[in-house]
This record gives C-alpha cells, sequence and structure tokens, in this order.
C-alpha cells in the first residue's frame, strides 16, 4: 500500500531541533508518499477509514514525544513548580482550543512556527513507512505501548492494563525516532471530523489495541477534556532552512 519511497531529507537539515523555551525535541520527518486509511480487510476497520493517497511535499519536524506536564506547565503557569514524578507524563484533560494556546504562547517572538499536526501528517508520522495496522506489524503488544491489555483484538495476545498514563518515551520508538504513537494518550489534529469535532488519533492507556492502529479515526469537540486526551506538535521546516 506505501506508493512511493520515503523521499531522504536535504543533508542540509539537522536530524533533530530542539525548541528552546521548553526543551522539547524534534525529529525531522522526510517528504514522502503514503495510503492513508485501511483496507476493508484489516481487523477492526471502520467505514472512515477510506484508503486515499498521501503525499508529504516537505520535510518537517516533529515532536518525538506528547507534550509533557513539565513543558506545558513551562509555558502556561511559569514559575509553578511541579512535582518532579508527574512532570515527563504526557499533559492531560486538555482542550483543542487550550492546546492552540500553549501554540500561541510558544510562537510569539519567534521566527519559527509550532502548530498541531494534520490528520495526514499524524498518519504519516505514525506509520513511518509501514502499511500494517500498527508500525510494529499486524499486532501490538504492551510491551510496544501503554493501551488497555484486557480486551484484545481478534488475532493478539490479551497484555498488561497499567490502568494510567506512563512518562512519555517509556516504549521502543517508531522508524521516525517517535514515542507514542501508539497509545498512552489520544492526540489532538487540527483537522476536524465535521463540523463541530476535532479529529484525535493515537488510542491511550483506556482504549485498547484496536483503536491505537494507524488508521482509526477519533473525534472530541474542541471544548471537550478527558483524562486520556493529550497532544503532539510539529514545526514548519522554514524557507531559509529549505534553501540552504
Amino acid at each position: 500500500m506505501l506508493v512511493g519511497a520515503v523521499s531522504a531529507c536535504s543533508p542540509a537539515l539537522p536530524a533533530r531541533w530542539v525548541e528552546p523555551a521548553t526543551g522539547m525535541e524534534f525529529a525531522l520527518l522526510p517528504p514522502g508518499q503514503f495510503v492513508a486509511g485501511s483496507p476493508t480487510t484489516e481487523t477492526g476497520h471502520q467505514d472512515d477509514e477510506v484508503l486515499y493517497p498521501v503525499r508529504i511535499a516537505k520535510p518537517l519536524y516533529m515532536a518525538t514525544h506528547e507534550v509533557t506536564r513539565g513543558q506545558w506547565t513551562a509555558v502556561m503557569t511559569p514559575g509553578v513548580v511541579l512535582d518532579p514524578a508527574v512532570a515527563d507524563l504526557p499533559v492531560v484533560d486538555v482542550t483543542w482550543d487550550e492546546a492552540r494556546r500553549f501554540l500561541d504562547r510558544l510562537n510569539e517572538g519567534k521566527p519559527w512556527r509550532l502548530r498541531l499536526p494534520s490528520e495526514t501528517e499524524w498518519e504519516y508520522a505514525c506509520r513511518a513507512g509501514t502499511t500494517t495496522p500498527y508500525s510494529t506489524g499486524r499486532v501490538l503488544t504492551t510491551a510496544e505501548a501503554n493501551f488497555n491489555g484486557d480486551f484484545s483484538a481478534p488475532g493478539q495476545p490479551n497484555g498488561q492494563n497499567r490502568g494510567r498514563v506512563t512518562p512519555v518515551a517509556s516504549f521502543p520508538p517508531n522508524a521516525f525516532g517517535l514515542f507514542d504513537m501508539h497509545g498512552n494518550v489520544w492526540e489532538w489534529t487540527n483537522d476536524g471530523y465535521d463540523e463541530t469535532r476535532k479529529v484525535i488519533r493515537g488510542g491511550s492507556w483506556r482504549f485498547n489495541a484496536d483503536s491505537a492502529r494507524c488508521a482509526v479515526r477519533y473525534h472530541h469537540r474542541p471544548e471537550d477534556r478527558h483524562d486520556s486526551v493529550g497532544f503532539r506538535i510539529v514545526r514548519d521546516v522554514t524557507r531559509e532552512e529549505a534553501d540552504e
């Protein structure tokens, strides 16, 4: 189902970029092509997972993990001392509108633009060149991601139900160097599911492995908050960087 090989990035672009205010690390994603959605034969396939080709024309930087509580606090309530035991947990109970305000503050006076990923950018990043239900293949285990292992999908083993979020980067990254694209917390995207709801992706600690498939499209209203919904961000490559 991969339409074209993942292209190499310009050697002038560093493979990693760090946002100076928060220390948030970003991985460079190369341009490339893929097919979004899932075939009707995929276990768990939903009607809204229609197959369609996507071209990611330009490289972009994506945060290697979800925004943490420590990073959120540093931007939204500077000076507040956060318990180190929770600083590396993904921030949750954040509405889509609040995520946008976080980005507005980070972008203020900066030469770069940080934003929520589009739905297709998110799926491209999650797949990392794969065409299977998960970037790990046809099966996802609780040794590879934080999801509710009490309820297995057909053909998949039961696993651990941790019953909570885990610190970011607790599990192996995908081929793009991105952590927790499957499970831990759902992630807001910039795209609408319909006129009143925004798309969230990735599954969470509350949901089973099926919900963490690369193609799954779930949704919430922009004003909704939930203890298993957070977000990660992307940074556009500037014209000057691309021309170097």
